[in-house]
């Protein structure tokens, strides 16, 4: 599981906008279609609430003039609020009171472990949207797993049934976070094994040079990436063909963290500079807007540019689809999505984008691997309308829904796959990756596609060469 994943998720109810609407015209409680959701709002205080067919748990608590936050308001009618959250559009409706028989606020029974167990159970009922593509009877869940909760008697093993249940789905956006206990001593069991099982010494990071430095010669850097490498790099390779080397959708606002930090520690300090600012969204995209007009600008006489996206690992949707309006030409839909609600789905939406000021409408190549993983898998689903943009390598992972945020009743974070989220022409790759239109069969474990990469660059990266015999035979 790649915890990167699920760090967005963190701030999942605290994309910033600011808030427009009239402080007395949204005072109340109000329900979310789908997502499972209550929104109390007063005077004073906002209180967000993870709602299931047995429960009511308090997830949030802010004050009310950092409300922006959450997100836009727009109210519809008395009775309808829209809120505005990153690319899309959550409505919400008036409802009288909380569910009080449902409400878990006593310490005691919020530590009961079979509870527990309810709770996270009927919440994947409720929202999980891929049982199907998942391939997982979830009703035999329940049956094979409720039993085992009865017994057990401490959150240990309740932690180990969690992670067996979770490793069945497969999926890297679903998962449950306990407390940092907790999680240690997980760690402590599991860290051995996985150490045994590395078979490579080469670091990501170190692949990306290498590549880069084969083909591309003084390369610019610009930012820092989880890897600890620069977060693009870029240049034009000796045949007038761009290279551009993006290892992360995220990290391009300009916080003052720390250079000396690496890693999650990295991450996850900047994403507590983020929370800080109320427009960290907006940051992120004039920010890789910046850096890639400046690109674009250097790449424009060439006669291709490669898009490298075989090492990032996610980020978010606004940075992949303002990287995408530097390669078309024309407004399209790129993608829609529903989200999972208890009887059904939430209505679809449909997401366009137009091309930016200045564009590159040559070949454009985006490269992609097993480990090309959410963010970037939504753009390169939304590339599928442009002909000028051809996919080149394995399919993506195959995570393509928002991570949805959920509290237990003990206070650990529970993340699930919630939206159906399919391309122009009706296409969920969710669980089997987004498609190439050229196929390089990539490894798809992490350890053995690096060294699979790292032993065939003597003879030149696959893909790279692919595009380059490409040009030559235009």
């Amino acid at each position: 599981m790649k915890i990167f994943l699920l760090a967005f998720s963190l701030l999942n109810f605290q994309l910033a906008f600011t808030q427009t609407v009239a402080n007395d015209s949204i005072n109340g409680i109000w329900k979310m279609n789908g997502y499972g959701k209550i929104i109390e709002i007063t005077k004073s205080e906002v209180n967000t609430f993870d709602i299931t067919k047995i429960s009511c748990i308090l997830n949030s608590e802010i004050q009310r003039n950092q409300i922006g936050q959450l997100g836009k308001f727009k109210v519809i009618n008395e009775d309808t609020l829209n809120l505005k959250l990153g690319i899309t559009n959550y409505y919400l409706h008036r409802i009288k009171e909380l569910p009080k028989n449902k409400i878990i606020n006593d310490s005691i029974k919020a530590k009961n472990l079979k509870l527990n167990f309810d709770v996270f159970w009927h919440t994947l009922n409720e929202n999980y949207a891929f049982f199907k593509e998942r391939n997982l009877d979830w009703q035999h869940i329940y049956e094979a797993y409720g039993p085992q909760a009865d017994t057990i008697k401490n959150e240990q093993e309740l932690y180990e049934i969690f992670r067996q249940i979770t490793d069945h789905l497969n999926d890297d956006h679903t998962s449950v976070i306990p407390t940092e206990d907790i999680r240690i001593e997980y760690e402590k069991k599991s860290d051995s094994l996985e150490e045994s099982n590395s078979s490579t010494n080469l670091s990501i990071a170190e692949l990306e040079d290498k590549i880069l430095y084969q083909y591309v010669e003084n390369p610019s850097r610009y930012g820092k990436s989880l890897h600890g490498n620069g977060l693009i790099n870029y240049g034009i390779a000796s045949n007038n063909i761009g290279y551009i080397q993006l290892n992360n959708m995220l990290f391009f606002a300009n916080y003052k963290v720390s250079d000396s930090l690496s890693g999650y520690d990295y991450l996850f300090a900047y994403l507590k500079e983020s929370r800080k600012n109320p427009n960290y969204q907006e940051d992120e995209i004039k920010g890789i807007k910046r850096i890639m007009d400046t690109i674009v600008n250097k790449f424009k006489n060439t006669d291709a540019i490669i898009l490298d996206l075989r090492f990032n690992y996610g980020g978010y949707d606004v940075v992949s689809l303002e990287v995408l309006k530097h390669f078309i030409d024309s407004k399209s839909k790129v993608f829609s999505k529903k989200a999972k609600t208890r009887t059904g789905f939430t209505k679809p939406q449909s997401f366009y984008i137009s091309p930016t000021e200045e564009t590159y409408n040559k070949p454009v190549f985006f490269l992609t691997s097993h480990q090309t993983s959410s963010a970037p898998e939504s753009l390169t689903m939304a590339s599928m309308p442009f002909e000028n943009i051809t996919i080149i390598g394995s399919r993506t992972m195959g995570i393509t829904s928002d991570v949805l945020e959920k509290k237990l009743p003990n206070g650990w974070d529970l993340y699930l796959s919630n939206e159906i989220q399919v391309n122009y022409k009706g296409n969920c790759y969710e669980g089997v990756g987004v498609p190439p239109d050229i196929e390089i069969n990539y490894p798809v474990d992490e350890n053995l596609f690096i060294e699979d990469l790292a032993l065939k660059l003597k003879n030149g990266d696959e893909a790279i060469e692919k595009v380059f015999h490409l040009m030559r035979t235009e």
